[in-house]
Order: C-alpha cells, then structure tokens, then sequence
C-alpha cells in the first residue's frame, strides 16, 4: 500500500467507518462458543484490511495499489 492510503485514518469519518465495521463483526460471530476479540484487538488484526475498504469507498482505491 502507498503511504497516501493511511491519509484519511485520523479523521472521525475513519473512526465511525471502523466503528461500523467492528459492529458488523461482533452481528457476525454471534455465538455462545465464539469469544469475540475487543475493539483495539480488531483494529489491529485487521487494519489494513480496513484501510482498503475505507478507500475504496470514498473513492481513493488508487491508494491501495502498491
């Protein structure tokens, strides 16, 4: 990823988007035999994952390539 792709990852508008996205995988892993990781550890599993999927929707998917 280039550097630009980590442009936008202060803002609030990253903060609620992965706000948004840790809701949906906590909706997903409803189980009684599923621990669900906490928020920091999903935002670091997963940030770049992030990343993509917060620039590819606000039009910056360019950012993405390496």
């Amino acid at each position: 990823m280039r550097q630009e792709a980590f442009t936008d990852i202060f803002s609030p508008l990253f903060r609620g988007f992965t706000s948004r996205m840790y809701i949906d995988y906590l909706d997903e892993n409803k189980s009684s035999f599923v621990t669900d990781d906490d928020y920091p550890t999903y935002l670091i599993s997963n940030f770049k994952f992030l990343v993509r999927k917060f620039n590819e929707q606000n039009g910056n998917s360019q950012w993405n390539l390496k």
